[in-house]
């Protein structure tokens, strides 16, 4: 009886498990509603370069203004303030092409979207309202060679409010937001062959734990991606290989750049010279970047504090223990069996 008590408690806690899994997941009107609380829908001309897509992709004309048109609708029953931006694309960190706001500008650019497009503007939608936003961009008269690309990013800032600070001491938000891109061309057909550089590197700590951050940089305005990255971080004095790292399907933006972030390994370092090497390609195209650095005393001695990674058992030491342990059952038992003799 006991066995099959405790075989229905099994089953019960399977039961609210599975609920508990199921009833986490979305509902399928849930699905339905976009995670922003509104809809940001590109109004695409008739010249587009590709017509398949689903972004701003034109040819456009030196001196030439060219309009841009965007729908935001809010398919809830409240009304919602929301702001339109046009944004320039950047690398993220993570080695990623981002449409988001953001000052990185990299002085390789001869202009940029934002450069050449009207401020953002807020709006306000009542219940179930849509409404078209313009925004002008008026090109150089010079043009520009290869690709200028940007975006026009739409946030609700009254949903970005703080939740309380949690135990732990940080506060949370949350941003809702849409972004569609917009790459313009004055000669779609030329093609740039891209050029990357190595601008500058060294050792930061980031949360306590030094990290090597490597500045690269596309100084051509052409995007692309398929970027892989080896990166590998040898002790000079030494010549052994203290660390390796790698990046798999990166992207770069048009004139940008991003820092490139390699943990300095799980082994106790000195202070002195140490080189980064790094391996990149992209489809056919390669670059190879070396470039030393010094570890000083104080960026060393907080790695060594700060190291991660599998902590090693002391085989010796737990073994003497159980071996002690044991050891102390079996005089334990030995005693409690004479003292049972002598009492019979």
């Amino acid at each position: 009886m006991r066995w099959k008590q405790i075989g229905q408690w099994w089953v019960l806690m399977l039961a609210l498990l599975l609920g508990g899994l199921l009833g986490a997941l979305p509902s399928q009107a849930a699905a339905s509603t976009p995670a922003s609380g509104f809809i940001l829908t590109p109004l695409l001309p008739k010249d587009q370069l590709d017509k398949q897509a689903g972004y701003f992709n034109l040819k456009v004309t030196p001196g030439a203004t060219q309009v841009f048109k965007v729908s935001v609708s809010n398919p809830g029953k409240s009304a919602i303030t929301l702001q339109v931006t046009p944004v320039n694309a950047t690398t993220s960190d993570a080695g990623n092409v981002a449409y988001v706001p953001s000052d990185r500008h990299d002085p390789s650019a001869t202009t940029t979207f934002t450069d050449m497009t009207t401020g953002g503007v807020t709006v306000k939608l009542a219940a179930h309202q849509a409404k078209t936003v313009a925004f002008k961009t008026t090109i150089p008269k010079a043009g520009f060679k290869g690709e200028v690309l940007g975006g026009l990013f739409a946030t609700n800032p009254t949903a970005n409010a703080a939740r309380p600070t949690t135990s732990q001491g940080f506060m949370l938000k949350n941003r809702y937001a849409e972004v569609t891109a917009v790459a313009l061309w004055c000669q779609p057909q030329v093609t740039i062959p891209v050029k990357l550089a190595l601008d500058q590197v060294k050792v930061t700590p980031t949360n306590g734990q030094p990290m090597l951050f490597a500045k690269l940089r596309n100084l051509t305005p052409t995007l692309f991606g398929q970027l892989n990255i080896q990166a590998r971080v040898i002790q000079r004095a030494t010549g052994k290989t203290i660390t390796t790292q790698q990046l798999k399907s990166g992207s770069m933006a048009p004139n940008s750049w991003f820092n490139y972030q390699v943990a300095l390994g799980t082994k106790n370092l000195a202070a002195g010279k140490y080189q980064l090497k790094l391996h990149l390609t992209s489809g056919r195209r390669v670059w190879n970047f070396n470039r030393d650095f010094t570890l000083t005393a104080q960026r060393a001695e907080q790695h060594n504090r700060h190291l991660v990674g599998p902590r090693k058992i002391n085989w010796w030491l737990w073994g003497t223990v159980a071996l002690m342990i044991l050891l102390a059952l079996l005089i334990a038992a030995y005693w409690v069996g004479q003292r049972r003799s002598r009492k019979e």
